[in-house]
Order: structure tokens, then C-alpha cells, then sequence
């Protein structure tokens, strides 16, 4: 689920460098996932890189444990976990000014592109992804500072976003209750 936000991202960051930019091919592109100790971000290309996942409790809900019914059988699920995505946009390119350009155009592109739903992006469907909420971060010096040395890299020109609202639901529960029903329906049956 991860891996089909970020590519979601990557592929409309995309679309709007070819449209707004004039870029030929794809100008966002991942890291290489062979030796990434210490990371090193494609040079010439934009690299969304995720530095963390977590749980979003600001929209959960205050009835934890929804219950569900299936064929008059009542049962509890587990809550379902909302997740928040930090996602770092690092711009490295030889030109620095060329660097600080394209950093621009992904801030323009967040800025106009705040939500993404099925509709505007119908890959999220395949996932069952309702929304993603997008939000800039502005960390203070130190905290940046923490990053780059975590990634054990110098700085490049980035910016980062809070992706929002990403949600899995506990549907081993509700095919177990499923089961369940089916069970029990066959045994009146028999009776």
C-alpha cells in the first residue's frame, strides 16, 4: 500500500514536469535499492524518499472496536490504522540553480494538489484508499539537520510532506465473521 502512494506521487509529479517543465521521460525516479549505506540520490532526477511512518491518531475514530454485522452475526473488528507518511522531495542536480527550479515546481505542484481521491487518481482504488492529505513540514535547523545526518549525506535542496489518512482495515476479522456466518447457517440447516 505504501509503495502504490509513493508511486501515485511519483507518477503525477511526472505528468506535471512533462506538462509544466517540457520534461521529456520521467524526472522523479526512486533510489536504487542496492547498497543504499550511505543513500545516494540519483543525480539529474527528483527522489521521493520515505524517513517515516507512523500512526496518525488526530482522525481516529472514538469507537476503537466497530463492530460489524454479517447475517445476524455481531461481532468486533479491530480499528483501523491511519497512517501518516513523511516524505522527503530531494532535488539533486548538477546546475544548483537547476536544482532550485525543479524544487519549485514540486512545491507548486503540492501546493495545487493538496488531496488525492480515487478519482483524480484511480490507482489508489486498487488499494482501497479513500483520500491522501497533503501537507507541507517545516522542520527547524536542528531537526533537518538530524535527517541529513541520519541519511549520512550532505544536504541537497528538498522539501518535505506529511502524506495523510491512508488506511488499513482489519479485513481478516470481517472475512473471519464471514466464515463464521457461513458455518453457522450450514448447521441450522442440518438441524
Amino acid at each position: 500500500m505504501i509503495h502504490s502512494v509513493l508511486n501515485v506521487l511519483k507518477e503525477k509529479l511526472n505528468e506535471y514536469f512533462r506538462l509544466k517543465a517540457a520534461v521529456d521521460g520521467d524526472l522523479v525516479k526512486f533510489i536504487d535499492s542496492g547498497a543504499n549505506d550511505p543513500v545516494s540520490f540519483t543525480n539529474n532526477a527528483i527522489t521521493p524518499f520515505l524517513i517515516n511512518v507512523s500512526e496518525d491518531r488526530i482522525f481516529r475514530k472514538p469507537d476503537q472496536y466497530a463492530g460489524i454485522t454479517h447475517e445476524g452475526i455481531r461481532t468486533q473488528i479491530n480499528p483501523e490504522i491511519r497512517l501518516e507518511l513523511l516524505v522527503l522531495f530531494i532535488s539533486k542536480f548538477s546546475d544548483y540553480n537547476q536544482a532550485l527550479n525543479f524544487l519549485s515546481y514540486v512545491i507548486r505542484f503540492f501546493q495545487a494538489n493538496k488531496n488525492f481521491n480515487q478519482q483524480s487518481s484511480p490507482k489508489l482504488s486498487d488499494e482501497n484508499i479513500d483520500k491522501l492529505v497533503i501537507e507541507l513540514v517545516s522542520l527547524p535547523l536542528e531537526e533537518q539537520n538530524q535527517v541529513w545526518h541520519s541519511l549520512n549525506t550532505s544536504y541537497l535542496p528538498s522539501v518535505l510532506y506529511r502524506i495523510r489518512v491512508l488506511t488499513f482495515l482489519d479485513e481478516e476479522s470481517i472475512e473471519h465473521v464471514g466464515e463464521s456466518a457461513s458455518v453457522i447457517s450450514f448447521n441450522k440447516v442440518d438441524q
